[in-house]
């Protein structure tokens, strides 16, 4: 069985935006968090993020100066 869609995802926005393997992680963390606190994506209705909004938020990535 692969990865979920959007967890690959998220490894290609890190991959995309050259990531460490820490940050990639953090990033994930990041994400998960900005979901919990109501800050959702609009891909689905579990409130993915689109490549775009994954972008977005992989430059804001806090430390981040991509």
């Amino acid at each position: 069985m692969g990865r979920k869609p959007d967890v690959r995802q998220v490894e290609e926005v890190a991959l995309a935006l050259r990531m460490t393997e820490a940050e990639r992680i953090e990033f994930g963390y990041y994400i998960e968090d900005c979901k919990r606190h109501g800050d959702r994506g609009s891909k689905n209705d579990r409130g993915d993020f689109t490549w775009d909004e994954l972008m977005r938020k992989g430059r804001e990535f806090p430390g981040d100066d991509r």
